[in-house]
């Protein structure tokens, strides 16, 4: 057995509220700032304490999300010590709710941007960033909510692990944005004063803004370089409450907790201060204590806890990342920093014990949670040096059954003899407030029509192992409609249960509560969107991380905001697979087709070519399948004619038809092996490896 890869921490970069710069951000989290009125609105109707926006950044509106990312990727590059060459072989994972809704006139109001879609889509300042250094690693978008930034540091994590990249930058942005004010404030989770966490007369938070960017590398990588280390990634869990799509639950946020212990190979005590979500509203910040009390406070006094938003407000999806990068600093500078605010602490949050003033930082790691709309959850356990991994058995991933939902009907089709599709979809539970959009009832019933025909072992090995989802367009029309109310009725015409439908992972999270889905939930972004979920889900259970997932992707025709004469039709649709290994669960013959093996090509502004597509297929397979598929080429070039390209529609789930074209063909004895790559505008391309299990009837 070999050993595993470690991940360590080698630079850090950060633009907030309290300066530009890592120093401003450490030494103002023992002072904070005062809020403010917004600077690209009038919120005084809103009657909220202000927002916290990053200081002195002058220049157009358009491009704000892309500066405050490039000034804390600059500055976490130069803290690590890289050169163009080192970086340019790095992959990227950013992290954003709000990118793109900073421009609400455009992306909503229907005003022509002035440069192009780009800006208005969460993706566009990843592929600025990796454009501009050249990346050639592995990269993602993510969207869950407030747990997004965490979950991109796991993300990264598995990709260095796993030996795809040595080197990863971790990023997050989000900017202050007049819709998000307005449905935070229609829930009433923004306080008139400061925010308080765990205070007994708690009331909520300040919205900010800000980036910030983490340098992960291969412990080996970082040692021939002769780089400092400044802390190590030694575990992280992630799960989903499947219990409320806006209240947290105890019991979610405890198993992302104990998951990522798992992960570290620690015990409770081995913590010695918790970073907590701490939103300083009364139900999560109970929620995330009692978590606490039952998995990891020591003793009567509680577990030592600090919480960056009292100081720097809540950065949405860079939340994580942002607490993350304090716990780093304070490994390194050997100080906690203070929960500031006064008041007396709510004795129900007992089991924390807020720091106060200056605390020396005690011995043994830090553990960052953060928690998101939906119930996502996601745990990252950090500590002064790696931790030595063996690297994990795998097995063989194999493709279960696929559960479809279109506007005209529902099915479900299995590749293996033991999946039953005859059988009746499971309905799940109701949900009412909020009652599930269109989108959320097609993701919901895909996964039904799945789980029905499953076996039982199968189907609650899908439910402990989580659902990763892919869309390009989201939940958008939810904030087309705040933003129209706002211009009609103001604050009051805003309804809470548009915010609470308008987070991208929605739909993931509404089906993880009908459903029971109890691990882990993510979603991906861009028109690959689904298939980057897909290569995602088979490294949880090719290292036995999970027993079984479910992986898929939505999409709909009203989240498209902006549509041309030439654009490919989008369809309402939703497409959900199930992975398992081929022994998990089955008492008959063997799965007919294996996911064999993928590979990632960068994010890009224009869809991979022909020529590219071709090198890639030769370094996965060593030689050409006759069966190449394809989807969102572009390029009718001469090596195009080796591609059967699929019909072109716009959207995540139209890529991933394109795997089940070759799945099938696989399935009924066409084809031997297949590759399938989908790439597209603004996405990572990637190339998908199927095949026939070698040995027929195993399992």
């Amino acid at each position: 057995m070999t050993d595993e890869p470690t991940v360590v921490i080698t630079g850090l970069g950060c633009v907030s509220p309290l300066g530009s710069g890592v120093e401003h951000f450490w030494k103002g989290l023992f002072t904070g700032c005062e809020p403010r009125p917004p600077t690209g609105f009038d919120a005084t109707a809103m009657r909220v304490a202000g927002v916290f926006e990053v200081p002195d950044q002058d220049g157009p509106r358009e491009d704000r999300p892309v500066r405050l990312l490039r000034g804390a990727v600059l500055e976490a590059i130069a803290r690590a010590g890289l050169d163009s060459a080192r970086i340019q072989g790095g992959g990227l994972v950013l992290a954003s709710t709000s990118a793109g809704w900073h421009l609400p006139e455009q992306a909503f109001g229907g005003r022509e941007p002035t440069s192009g879609h780009g800006p208005l889509r969460k993706e566009w300042p990843a592929v600025v960033v990796a454009e501009e250094l050249g990346l050639t690693g592995p990269c993602a978008v993510l969207s869950s909510a407030c747990a997004s930034s965490t979950g991109a540091v796991a993300w990264a994590t598995e990709r260095i692990r796993e030996g795809e990249a040595e080197l990863m930058l971790v990023a997050a942005v989000d900017v202050v944005t007049e819709v998000v004010l307005a449905g935070f404030r229609s829930m009433r989770l923004l306080t008139q004063r400061r925010c308080r966490p765990f205070a007994a007369d708690r009331d909520g938070f300040v919205l900010a803004e800000g980036a910030a960017v983490v340098v992960l590398e291969s412990a080996g990588h970082a040692a021939r370089r002769g780089a400092a280390i400044q802390a190590a990634i030694t575990g992280w869990g992630a799960s989903s409450d499947a219990g409320h799509l806006t209240t947290p639950a105890a019991e979610g946020i405890a198993r992302s907790l104990r998951a990522a212990l798992a992960d570290a190979a620690c015990r409770p005590g081995d913590i010695g201060v918790f970073h907590a979500h701490a939103t300083a509203s009364p139900a999560s910040d109970l929620a995330e204590a009692r978590a606490v009390g039952e998995v990891l406070s020591p003793g009567p006094s509680g577990l030592l806890t600090t919480a960056v938003k009292s100081a720097i407000g809540h950065t949405e999806g860079a939340a994580g990342l942002f607490t993350l990068a304090a716990a780093v600093e304070g490994l390194s500078r050997d100080e906690v920093p203070p929960v500031l605010g006064d008041g007396t602490q709510d004795p129900a949050t007992a089991a924390v014990q807020p720091s106060r003033g200056r605390r020396v930082h005690p011995a043994g790691s830090a553990l960052v949670h953060a928690s998101g709309f939906g119930g996502a959850n996601c745990t990252v356990v950090i500590g002064r040096t790696p931790n030595l991994r063996r690297a994990p058995d795998t097995v063989p991933v194999h493709l279960i059954a696929a559960g479809r939902a279109r506007a005209d009907g529902v099915e479900a089709v299995g590749w293996h003899p033991a999946f039953d599709e005859r059988a009746a979809p499971l309905p799940g539970r109701q949900l009412t407030t909020p009652r599930p959009d269109h989108t959320c009832q097609l993701l919901a019933a895909s996964v039904g029509a799945l789980l029905g025909g499953l076996p039982e072992e199968w189907r609650s090995g899908c439910l402990n192992g989580g659902l990763l989802i892919g869309t390009e367009f989201g939940q958008q029309h939810h904030h087309a409609r705040m933003h129209a109310a706002l211009r009609a009725r103001g604050i009051r015409g805003v309804d809470p249960l548009d915010f609470a439908l308008s987070t991208f992972n929605t739909p993931a999270s509404a089906t993880s509560v009908i459903h029971g889905i109890r691990g882990r939930t993510e979603t991906y972004l861009g028109a690959t969107g689904a298939v980057e979920a897909l290569v995602s889900g088979a490294r949880s259970v090719r290292i036995g991380q999970v027993p079984a997932i479910l992986v898929g992707g939505y999409d709909a025709p009203d989240n498209r905001l902006r549509v041309t004469p030439d654009s490919p039709p989008l369809p309402a649709a939703a497409t959900v697979i199930a992975l398992a290994p081929p022994t998990h669960g089955a008492a008959q013959a063997g799965t007919s087709v294996e996911l064999a093996g993928h590979t990632r090509l960068p994010i890009a502004s224009r869809p991979a070519g022909p020529k590219t597509l071709n090198a890639a297929v030769k370094r996965l397979c060593g030689r050409r399948p006759a069966l190449l598929i394809a989807s969102g080429l572009d390029e009718p070039d001469a090596e195009a004619g080796q591609w059967t390209r699929v019909e072109p529609a716009a959207g995540a789930v139209a890529a991933l038809d394109a795997h089940l074209l070759a799945i099938r063909r696989i399935a009924d004895g066409e084809a031997e092996e297949a590759v399938v790559a989908t790439t597209g505008p603004y996405c990572a391309t990637i190339l998908v490896h199927y095949r026939r299990p070698a040995e027929r009837g195993a399992g």
